[in-house]
Parts: structure tokens; sequence; C-alpha cells
């Protein structure tokens, strides 16, 4: 789990990708109490709706083993639905609630959290001596005390200063036999899963597998839970035959089979795959001619429907679709901090500092400072008193409004890359891009970002590529990189014939409003105005017919143009607007091919577009980044979408209206709990609480020969798994017809 200040889609079943999707589904549930795919009631609704139809289920029941008529009663109602055991791990204070109508589990939860928010710093730097710090404080801490757990502090003091030992203490005093304490420690994360992904992070990024933090978290929660269990006066080992040890299991009615409900989703793929291969065009001849604008846009699910609007402005235009970091990895320096501008997945790599001093001091953005503090969420409006009445007038009327540093005007200073890296890095932008011979006088690199006011989550609607923020800067470098004049004297001796008369114009794509915002024109030739002004004006009609296309989603009636222009920039000022834009909600498909194929194809805002052409990529390096990076970041974006949705009690953080900011690390509901991971209720569902998301796993297309894209996976273990396990879904695109293969996990193409 990131901070807010880089909310990044993380795929959250990221420890189970080597599990075969339905026993994870099992382990998951059993541990943590989570589901992992829908439930029944999602399907037979599906089912009724048409969404797949009986040759859909056909399919899938042969290559599971099952007779369609019988799935097809189950789906009617006709048939009661299989259910399998259940073997929930629980902890002692859950065992006591069960039995005694107690909250004690609540209240465990409540406190490690709290102590979480206090002790972890606020720059969301990993916390040292978590466990020590919690140990001390516990001493003297009477909370738990006053809720009625006897012996607290005196508990506290006892125990061991060293987390291993205090949870081989806890342990042992809760009398959790070795073969359940897996079950019991990944029972124990799961009640605070928002704090236990967070404090994983840094060790994950760093590649370390030590459990770092997570161990202080787990002596915390296991010390808590074995105090309950001695506090309660019950004791342990309880005489209470109602209250066995914390891992055994209580009798549970049992749940719907997860390798059932499987067969259903693939049903379902099925259905919706089966529409998008029939929409894919069947090969053209490669394109003849200079095209006026080459508009290079990010992969995101976004830029598809205002792809197809602008390319439908003159057949001289020409859209491709890249990772929004534009290939430069970015530590990007302003004001004295840095951050990453480069997926999650990858390391900054290159560093570009602003020349701009740091601004002025400002009422407005002071506010908002002292309002993301830690303790914020407890006394903000305490604090000021009869003051915040001001401040929320200020922000009603956009006049308090704290305002995003311009990164598409600030000054760069790119003197710290090298001349001959200041090569390779173009070089590899235009290879890994697809651009080799053909080139437009303007290659316009458009970079994307949303907007919107009291949304804590607003990086989470900026570019996943550039590590959840903006991406004017990554374009903006790109840009600075391609035109300048040493680079380009070299680039024809990589293979790369730029002509002279290209410019290469970034841009920065509110994917809010769609407006498209031309950056750095100052620089650009005065021969290229009149290129830049005819692009501005098919932008400005690309965008307004992609508002008017997504004004239906975000429950604005049809009118006038102009009307639904200046209802949608409402959104992204209305500081009382819990869905600015649906982001990327609704995404299914990953498709890595020749823009001809897809060209013209309405894919409803669904797909993420890569540009790729096997036939330039002999040694399949290029293929090989686009299945290990852009696709594994959109199957995380896929996946996290998927969990919020079936599950948002467990992977998403709930309703906006009762989110409080735990400083910069995360928000929880109300006044306290768990740090909530995932994606808000306002993300993945409609204003009538049914769902808008669907949630169908990555549905990916790749153009090659099969034998290429089975050896990628061959060398390539983590994509493998993804595939193999079924966590997302391949298919062949075949180069030289119409037709599709699937890589069925453990039986090859089919």
């Amino acid at each position: 789990l990131w901070g807010l200040d880089g909310f990044v889609a993380v795929n959250p079943f990221l420890g189970f990708v080597d599990w075969p999707l339905a026993e994870a589904a099992r382990a998951i549930g059993d541990g943590i109490g989570a589901r992992v795919l829908p439930d029944m009631a999602f399907y037979r609704e599906r089912w009724r709706g048409g969404a797949f139809v009986m040759a859909d289920l056909v399919h899938a029941a042969r290559r599971a083993g099952q007779e369609p008529p019988a799935l097809a009663a189950i789906l009617s109602g006709a048939a009661p639905t299989p259910l399998r055991p259940s073997a929930p791990a629980l902890t002692f204070a859950e065992r006591h609630d069960h039995a005694h109508g107690t909250r004690w589990e609540e209240q465990a939860v409540r406190h490690v959290a709290l102590w979480c928010a206090a002790l972890v710093p606020p720059d969301g730097s990993a916390p040292a001596g978590l466990y020590a710090a919690w140990r001390d404080a516990a001493r003297a801490d009477r909370s738990l005390e006053i809720a009625g757990l006897r012996g607290w502090r005196a508990w506290a003091r006892g125990l061991p200063a060293q987390p291993a030992a205090a949870l081989a203490t806890a342990l042992d005093a809760l009398q959790v036999a070795p073969a359940e304490r897996p079950s019991y420690l990944y029972h124990l994360l799961g009640g605070v899963l928002g704090w236990a992904s967070y404090l994983r992070r840094d060790t994950w990024a760093a590649g370390d597998h030590e459990l770092g933090p997570l161990l202080d978290l787990l002596a915390i929660r296991a010390c808590t839970d074995a105090a309950i269990a001695q506090g309660t006066g019950l004791g342990i080992p309880t005489p209470n035959p109602q209250l066995p040890t914390p891992n055994s299991q209580l009798p549970t009615p049992g749940i719907e089979d997860e390798d059932l409900r499987l067969i259903f989703q693939e049903a379902l793929e099925d259905s919706y795959v089966r529409g998008l291969l029939g929409d894919i065009r069947p090969p053209a001849a490669a394109p003849q001619g200079r095209p006026d604008v080459q508009a290079v846009f990010c992969i995101d699910v976004r830029s598809e429907p205002l792809r197809r609007h602008l390319e439908a402005q003159s057949p001289a235009v020409e859209t491709l679709g890249f990772a929004g970091f534009f290939g430069v990895a970015l530590d990007w320096r302003a004001d004295g901090r840095g951050s990453a501008r480069c997926p999650a997945l990858l390391a900054p790599g290159v560093r570009v500092a602003s020349r701009e001093a740091a601004p002025a001091w400002q009422l407005g953005t002071a506010l908002k400072k002292l309002s993301a503090a830690p303790a914020a969420a407890f006394t903000y409006v305490e604090t000021l008193g009869l003051g915040y009445a001001l401040g929320l007038a200020g922000d009603a009327l956009g006049r308090l409004s704290a305002r995003r540093a311009d990164e598409g005007s600030a000054p760069l200073d790119l003197g710290a890359i090298a001349p001959e890296a200041r090569i390779d890095l173009a070089a590899g932008i235009l290879k890994n891009m697809g651009l080799r011979e053909r080139y437009g006088r303007l290659v316009m690199l458009c970079g994307h970002a949303g907007h919107s006011e009291n949304n804590p989550h607003q990086s989470g609607l900026d570019c996943g590529a550039c590590g959840g923020h903006g991406g004017a800067i990554n374009a903006r470098v790109a840009a600075a990189l391609l035109n300048d004049p040493a680079v380009r004297a070299a680039l024809p001796g990589r293979g790369f014939p730029v002509p002279t008369d290209t410019h290469f114009l970034p841009a920065l794509h509110s994917t809010t409003t769609d407006n498209v915002r031309l950056l750095d024109v100052d620089l650009a030739p005065a021969g290229h105005r009149g290129d830049m002004a005819r692009l501005e004006g098919w932008l400005a009609e690309a965008g307004a017919r992609t508002r008017a296309e997504r004004s239906a989603g975000l429950g604005i009636a049809p009118g006038p143009q102009g009307l639904i222009d200046r209802l949608i920039g409402r959104r992204a000022r209305d500081w009382s607007e819990p869905r600015p834009e649906w982001a990327l909600a609704r995404n299914a498909a990953f498709i890595a091919a020749r823009r001809g194929r897809t060209r013209g194809v309405d894919l409803g805002g669904r797909a993420f577009l890569h540009e790729y052409d096997w036939t330039t990529d002999p040694d399949s390096s290029i293929l090989t980044l686009i299945l290990t990076a852009p696709m594994v970041v959109a199957s995380w974006i896929n996946l996290q979408y998927f969990a919020s949705t079936v599950d948002n009690e467990r992977f998403g953080c709930g309703t906006k209206a009762l989110h409080n900011r735990v400083g910069a690390l995360g928000v929880v509901l109300g006044n306290g709990g768990d740090l909530r991971p995932g994606l808000a209720l306002q993300s993945v569902r409609a204003a009538d609480g049914g769902s808008y998301h669907e949630p169908l796993r990555l549905q990916v297309v790749v153009e090659a020969p099969q034998e290429r894209i089975a050896a990628v996976l061959a060398a390539q273990p983590a994509v493998r798994a993804l595939v193999e396990n079924g966590w997302l879904r391949l298919f062949a695109l075949d180069p030289a017809g119409g037709g599709a293969a699937r890589y069925l996990p453990g039986g090859g193409w089919v």
C-alpha cells in the first residue's frame, strides 16, 4: 500500500500469484474472511441479464470437466449452490466475541491501528522499533483497562523487550500449536490488512523477504490478543468448552465453492472477449505517407476514447500507446524534495530538478497542510473552531484551495543527465514506442493527470506509470531529450533517422475534463506554429466528443455540448464531489498490437492500448518489456478494481463520506480503525449502489506469433505465474489473419 502522495494501484493478491486462483481464494477466504471471487448472486444476475449465454457456459464447463446442464440449473436457481466446508482461522478475541457478544476484536484492532498511526513516521518511512515504542506506551496506556480489560498494564510490563521473543511469549500463552501458527499469524495480519500492507511496502520494494516492521506488527497483535485472553478472566487454557484455543474451528454453514464460481467467471469473461476479438480489425497494409501528427498517449484506459475521437478528426492523425512515463524513470526534485516518476516496479534512474524557487507561503496551502497532519483527523475542526467556517466557505468559492504545482511550466534542469545517457534514453524511447522510420512534423507526447478537490486519493487519478503523479514532467523531459540537437545528430547512427523538421511536443491530458494542454510551446520552431494551432483545434473537438461520450456514465443528462462541458468542469472544482471521474473503472483488456488493428473501434474506454509491431522486434526485447512491465502494472490495476468491487469491506476503503486522513499515509473510516487499502465505493459503484465496475480479470491480447509469446513466458517466471495460475487470461492475435488463440493454463494454445 502506497501513501496518499503517490497512491498507485497494487495487486491485493500479490503474495498469492504462485497459487492457482481458486486455491488462493480458499486460503484467503479461510485466512482473513475475504472474498476473492464474486458470489453466486452476481453470476445469476449477469446470467439473467444476458451478459453470458449457454454457449459461453458450455465452453467453460468443458474446460473444467463439468456438465453444462447442471451448471445452468444452478444459475437459474433450479438446483442449489454447492457449498464447501469452511475452516476460518480466528483470534481468541473473536472467539470470546462469538460466545459472549462482546467486541474485543474490534477494540484490539482499533488499539493497534491507533498506535501505528501515532508511531509510524509522518513521511511514510519505515518505522524503527515499532514494537518497542508500543511496549513503552502500553505500560501507561489505560484505554483498554477503561474498556474492561483487567491487568492490561501489568501484562504489558512483563513483555520481553524484543518483538520475536514477545511473539513467542504470546503464542505460548495462547497455546497455538506449531502447525496452526501460520494461519493464525496470517489472520492476525488480516485484521490490520491496511497497516500490514503499508509496512510491507518498503521491504518488498527493496527485494527483501525479511519481515521487517511486520514482525513488530505481529508481536503487537499477538500480545494484545493474549492480553484479552488473560484479562477477560477466563484464563489460558480455558475450561470453557465454548472457547477452545484461538485457531480451532467454530461450526460454519460452508461457503459457495470457489471452483464452481471460477467456471462462471470464465464463462462471463469468454462472452466479453468474444465481442472484443470480434471487433478487432484484420491486418491492413502499413500506412503510407507522412502523418501530420503522431500523438503518443499513455496506455491508460482513459486515453482510448480521446485517441479514437482525435483520429476521427483527420486521416493524417495517428495515435500510439506507450507507458505514460515515456521510458524516463525520473527522480524529480522540486521544493527540496524528491519523488519517483516511474512505475512502482522500477527504480528512478534519472535525476531532474526544477530551477524554480519554492513558492511563497499561502494561507490556503498552509491550511491544507495542517489538515493533512497525522492527528488532524481528530482535532482539525475543533482546533480551528468557528474559523473553520471561513475555510469551508473559501473552499466552496474556490478561494482557499491549495493549488497544485504547475509542472507543465516549471523550469527544467537536465544538467545531471550525461550526454551519452541522453542519447541512450532517446533511442530507447523511440525503439519501445515503435517509432523507427515514419515521423510526423509534430510528435505529441501526451501525459495525463486527474483534477479534483478535497480528495485524499487525488493521486490515484493521476498516472500510475508516473508513480501516482501527473505525467507533465515525464512528457517534457522526454520531449526535451528528443529535441536536443546533439541527441538528434546521434540518433541516425542508432537506427532512428528523425527528420530535421520533426518536433517533439509535450502535452498533458486532464482525464477529469478531457482537455489537453500543449506544453513548452514557446520552445517549438516558428515554422510549427500553424501545425500546433491546427492540433489544438483537433484536440478541442476530440475532447468535446469524449466528454459527451462520458457524460451519461457520470449521471449527466443529454444536453447542449456547452452545458455538458460546464458540468464536467464543475466536478473537477467541486470539493463536495465524491466522484470527479470514473478513473480506470470497467478496465478489462490489455491490447499490444499495431494501432491499425483497433483504429476506429469503440472499445468503451475499457482497454489499455500499447503500440507493438512484432516485425520490428526480432529479438522479442520489446515484447519482453511489454509483458514484464506495462502488462504487469495493468494487471495490478485490474485486480485492485476487481478486489475493491468484490469485497470492498476488506480490500477497498469504504465510502468517501467517512474518510479521515492519517497524515499523508492513508485514510481510516470515521475516527479510527485500520488504515484502509484499495478503492472507495464511489470508484466502483454507481450512484444507485449497483456495481459500475464489472469484475473481469485482465484479458491480454498480443499481436505476435504464439511461439514468441510462449518463449517470453518460459523466460519470465513471474509473468508465467500470472497466466498459468489464472490471474489474467492471455490471447495471441494472429498477425496474418483475424483469428486468435488462448493460452490455457497447463494446456498451451487453443
